[in-house]
């Protein structure tokens, strides 16, 4: 209760010291305080929309089928799909109560990406002279190592014009964040706290953002090249080479989407060191081998003319000429926090109180801990809600220590084998089974269903 009330005094007091800074200084950009609006004189907005009808219906689905069971008895790969799948219907639903809008602004906008394609050069020039002309770009464009733009380049060149493969790319990244957290947790932790978690990761309220910038993207390619860097540590000789190899690959791909992906390297880590502990065979194999396919993309960008860390300070010079410059840490070392926890809903919180599991705690610990560092660097003042998006699922998790826990500690649990809790090998308490009829799961899922909906339909967010 007293977690409660602190963060409503706080959100309070985000929301009318926000409102009166862009009052009387409009270049903070806020216009939703602590979040950021469309509209920067006012972007709250609520709006109606079928399709909100039909998002809530998916929420009272997801909750009736954890109910029924379905999460507990059906396959591990079929829950995983599932909430792929699910996730990126949630996300469009929720964009589309703006119509076509909801999902083409974020993409089509002037400041995003798709608008520099036609001033930039061909990709081996436009990577070479990036930092060059970095004037000429638009503020996503600046703001951002050049992967992403090289990226769209190369769709383009394959035939796949317009805005919409960009949106595609949006929703591809929201899709695959359930698939890499949850096998990250799956081989990690167990099969029950893998799918404990993944009704949580269908329905956050991050979901409003995935659909609306490149960040998204970001977000899906890091969840899932930290998960084949960890199932590489499962297994032995060549799989564990091909794993490891693969996910530093596309981690190392990721660093040049987005620079904060740095600070998402304590996932994987903090992954490998439990992999280790556990004296899992492959697990040096994988590590080297992701740490080899990391530096063949740090080197072919090096060799293209790009060194990512000229970039990081061009960035930060970038960042203090814009508004940087008149966002005031005394109100944002607050305010960011409060979007954080707006973000990641009250499952998150709350689950977080109730988790127990050590081994889930390492990732929401992880991700807790590289949102703290980019906090405290002060290089994130405003905005959070989409710059955070790289951590948020991996707070999510959390979520599943609510899982047979109802507002008041009701719920039914049915514990492993003989009825007791044993420990395993490494001195880990199992997660206990939730029978049929946990309807205080259902209530969570709902709860953090709607806190989406409503978000959505009262926030007209810039992206």
């Amino acid at each position: 209760m007293t977690l409660l009330v602190g963060l409503a005094i706080a959100a309070r007091n985000s929301v009318l010291r926000g409102r009166a800074m862009q009052r009387t200084a409009p270049e903070i950009y806020l216009g939703a305080a602590p979040l950021v609006g469309r509209s920067f004189r006012d972007g709250w907005d609520w709006r109606f929309s079928p399709t909100q009808l039909i998002a809530a219906a998916l929420v009272v689905a997801l909750a009736a089928s954890w109910w029924s069971g379905w999460w507990r008895r059906t396959r591990a790969w079929l829950v995983i799909a599932a909430s792929a799948v699910g996730a990126g219907l949630f996300a469009v639903l929720l964009a589309l109560t703006d119509g076509r809008d909801g999902l083409l602004y974020g993409a089509a906008d002037k400041s995003e990406y798709f608008a520099n394609l036609s001033k930039t050069p061909g990709a081996g020039t436009f990577v070479s002279s990036f930092l060059r002309r970095i004037s000429l770009y638009s503020v996503h464009v600046r703001g951002h190592p050049p992967g992403f733009t090289v990226l769209l380049k190369f769709i383009d060149a394959i035939g796949l014009n317009g805005v919409w493969p960009v949106v595609g790319l949006s929703v591809l990244g929201t899709m695959l964040v359930p698939v890499g957290v949850l096998v990250t947790v799956r081989t990690i932790v167990d099969d029950d706290a893998m799918r404990r978690s993944a009704p949580f990761l269908i329905v956050a309220p991050y979901a409003i953002w995935m659909m609306t910038s490149a960040d998204a993207f970001y977000t899906g390619v890091g969840a899932c090249s930290i998960a084949l860097i960890i199932v590489g540590t499962r297994t032995t000789g060549w799989r564990a080479v091909l794993y490891g190899l693969a996910g530093g690959l596309l981690l190392g791909a990721d660093l040049y989407g987005t620079y904060l992906v740095a600070l998402l390297f304590v996932v994987p880590l903090v992954g490998l060191l439990a992999s280790l502990r556990s004296h899992r065979s492959g697990t040096l194999t994988s590590a080297a081998s992701a740490v080899v396919g990391g530096l063949v993309i740090v080197g072919l960008y090096k060799w293209s003319g790009f060194w990512w860390f000229d970039g990081v300070d061009q960035t930060k010079r970038e960042y203090w000429a814009g508004s940087a410059q008149f966002r005031t840490w005394g109100y944002f070392g607050i305010a960011n926090l409060i979007a954080a926890v707006i973000a990641v809903g009250p499952a998150s919180v709350f689950g977080a109180w109730r988790l127990r599991s050590r081994r889930m705690w390492l990732l929401v610990g992880a991700a807790l801990a590289a949102l703290a560092i980019s906090h405290l660097s002060q290089y994130t003042k405003g905005e959070v809600e989409r710059i955070w998006l790289l951590f948020y699922p991996w707070i999510a998790l959390a979520g599943a220590g609510l899982v047979g826990a109802g507002p008041a500690g009701a719920g039914r649990l049915r514990s492993q084998a003989d009825g007791n809790l044993v420990a395993d090998s490494d001195g880990e308490r199992p997660m206990s089974q939730p029978e049929r009829g946990d309807w205080s799961t259902g209530i969570w899922i709902a709860i953090q269903g709607s806190s989406a909906i409503v978000l959505q339909a009262a926030l007209l967010t810039k992206w």
